[in-house]
């Protein structure tokens, strides 16, 4: 059977995450940001996988090529004049500084199975990104975007962000936005996922996490997107998600 091909656009930035203090701190540094987490996900899963997004010329950036590489996921990515992005969470404290991460070169079309944009980018870039997509699943991750630009048939989005949209619950919200899109999809932490394709409901539990940690959500979107795009009912796609989220939270935690 031919793998799946699976293309994430999106942020490639280095995660800090630090926990404690003085000399007794904690400090964990990695490759991350929405596209990577989904494609290297993706491709642990099976699929044949892509990542389109931006880095800085410097050793951050070049550290996620090499990742990348590593991780057997294509890299259609450019270099800009700045610097590579950074995610950092200390003692749970979220702060982002973007860098050249939003500064995202498309291709004139993007052809796959499935495509995941990430909402975190520029309003026109999330634009482009799903007009030009050509595949049976476009996805948006919802991320903060406080209004849903065009494009697409399936959505993504934590159970806050569908709150923020609809001002409903993760069930109601799924089947609001499951009116506008053929696949609306809540995720819920540490108590699963529910979704909302072609008008019928499924839920779906999670192993146990410890909170909502950064990348379980890009590794739960992978997870289902590739379980579709290889012919899966929607109930078993929901968990392939919840079991790619949780194994990206315990990735986390250790």
């Amino acid at each position: 059977m031919q793998a799946v091909r699976f293309v994430a656009v999106g942020e490639l930035l280095v995660d800090v995450v630090a926990e404690g203090s003085g000399h007794d701190a904690r400090i964990h540094v990695c490759p991350a940001g929405s596209a990577f987490n989904a494609a290297v996900s993706a491709a642990a899963a099976g699929a044949e996988a892509t990542v389109i997004g931006t880095v800085g010329d410097d050793p951050a950036g070049r550290m996620i090529l090499a990742e990348l590489t590593g991780r057997g996921v294509r890299a259609e990515v450019a270099f800009s004049a700045g610097p590579t992005g950074t995610f950092l969470v200390a003692d749970r404290e979220i702060r982002v500084d973007a860098g050249v991460s939003h500064a995202v070169v498309l291709p004139d079309r993007i052809e796959a199975d499935a495509v995941l944009v990430s909402g975190y980018l520029r309003t026109e870039t999330i634009e482009a990104a799903l007009s030009r997509a050509h595949a049976p699943w476009v996805a948006l991750d919802a991320a903060c975007l406080p209004e849903l630009p065009s494009g697409g048939n399936v959505l993504v989005t934590n159970e806050d962000a569908a709150r923020r949209l609809t001002g409903k619950g993760p069930e109601e919200s799924a089947t609001e936005l499951g009116e506008r899109y053929r696949l609306a999809c809540v995720t819920r932490a540490a108590l699963g996922a529910v979704a909302v394709l072609d008008g019928r409901l499924e839920t779906a539990a999670a192993d146990p996490v410890d909170g909502d940690p950064p990348g379980a959500g890009d590794a739960f979107a992978a997870g289902l997107l590739v379980e579709l795009a290889r012919g899966a009912e929607l109930g078993r796609a929901l968990a392939e998600g919840c079991r790619w989220g949780a194994l990206a939270a315990a990735s986390r935690a250790g």
